[in-house]
C-alpha cells in the first residue's frame, strides 16, 4: 500500500509538471492562432501585390513595383475609386448628420411609440444585403428610377444610417445630462450649451460612427451591385475582374485599400483622444 502511494504520487506529480506550461501558455497560444487566423490573409495579400510573377504562388519571383504602376495608370479603376470615394463621403455625411439627430431623438426624449421607432431603425441592419438589394432595385424601378450612383447613395444610406444611430447612442448614454443643465444655469444659450458642451462630448461617438458609415459605404458591393446601373464603384470593379481569373493588380488595389482603412482607424484613434 505504501509502495502503491508512492506510485500514484509519483504519477500524479509527473501529470502535474506536464500540465503545467499548457495551463500557463495556453492563452498565449489560443490568442497567437485566433491573430494567425485573422491576419495572415491580409499579411499574404500584401506580399504578393509586390510579387514579380502574374501567379500568387510560392517561390516568389521577384520583388516589382509594376501592379501599382499599373494600377495608376488605370483610368478605369481610377474612376472606380473615385466612385467609392464620392459615395462614401456622401454617404457618411447625410448618414452621420441623420443617425446623430435619430440618437438625441431616442435617447434624450420620451415619446409615443419609442420602442416601435427603435424596431424600424434597426431592422435594416438584419435584412440580409441580397435581400435588401434585390427590394430596393425593384423599389426604383416601380418609381421610375434609373439606377445610378444616386440610387447607391439612397440605398446604402438604408443600411448605414443605423449603424451611426447606434454608435452614437451608446455614446449618449453614458453621458451626463447635468452637465447641459450646468451650463444652461450658467447662462449658455441652447446653441451654445449644444455646440460647447453637448457636441464636444459627442464628437468621440460621431467620429466613429461617422469612420463606420463611410467603411460600410466603402466596401458595399451587394446594394451597389444592384443599384449602381452603368457606373461601378471599387467592389464591383474588383468583382468583374476576379470573373475573369485573379490579376497582381487586385492585390494592389486591396492592398491600398487596407492601408487606407488602418489609416482611417488610427486617425478615429487619435481624435477621439
Amino acid at each position: 500500500m505504501s509502495l502503491k502511494s508512492e506510485r500514484q504520487i509519483e504519477s500524479e506529480w509527473s501529470l502535474a509538471s506536464l500540465w503545467a506550461p499548457v495551463e500557463k501558455h495556453w492563452i498565449r497560444a489560443w490568442t497567437l492562432l485566433v491573430f494567425l487566423f485573422l491576419y495572415a490573409p491580409i499579411i499574404v495579400l500584401f506580399a504578393f501585390s509586390f510579387e514579380k510573377g502574374t501567379f500568387s504562388t510560392l517561390p516568389w519571383s521577384g520583388f516589382t513595383l509594376e501592379w501599382y504602376n499599373q494600377l495608376i495608370g488605370n483610368q478605369v479603376i481610377l474612376q472606380s475609386a473615385i466612385n467609392s470615394l464620392y459615395v462614401g463621403s456622401v454617404v457618411t455625411t447625410v448618414a452621420t448628420v441623420l443617425g446623430t439627430l435619430g440618437a438625441i431623438a431616442l435617447v434624450r426624449h420620451q415619446f409615443r411609440l419609442k420602442k416601435a421607432y427603435r424596431v424600424l431603425v434597426i431592422v435594416p441592419m438584419t435584412i440580409p444585403g441580397l435581400v435588401l438589394g434585390i427590394a430596393l432595385l425593384m423599389w426604383f424601378k416601380f418609381i421610375g428610377f434609373n439606377t445610378s450612383l444616386m440610387t447607391v447613395m439612397i440605398g446604402q444610406l438604408v443600411f448605414v444610417t443605423p449603424f451611426v444611430l447606434i454608435t452614437v447612442s451608446s455614446r449618449l448614454q453614458g453621458y451626463d445630462p447635468k452637465l447641459e443643465e450646468a451650463a444652461r444655469d450658467l447662462g449658455a444659450s441652447k446653441w451654445q450649451t449644444y455646440r460647447r458642451v453637448t457636441l464636444p462630448l459627442l464628437l468621440p461617438g460621431i467620429i466613429s460612427g461617422a469612420l463606420f458609415a463611410f467603411t460600410l459605404s466603402f466596401d458595399d458591393f451587394l446594394i451597389a451591385f444592384f443599384t449602381s446601373g452603368v457606373e461601378n464603384t471599387l467592389p464591383i470593379f474588383i468583382w468583374s475582374k476576379i470573373q475573369h481569373g485573379t490579376s497582381p493588380v487586385i492585390n494592389a488595389i486591396s492592398t491600398v485599400v487596407l492601408i487606407v482603412s488602418i489609416t482611417l482607424v488610427i486617425l478615429s484613434e487619435k481624435l477621439t483622444q
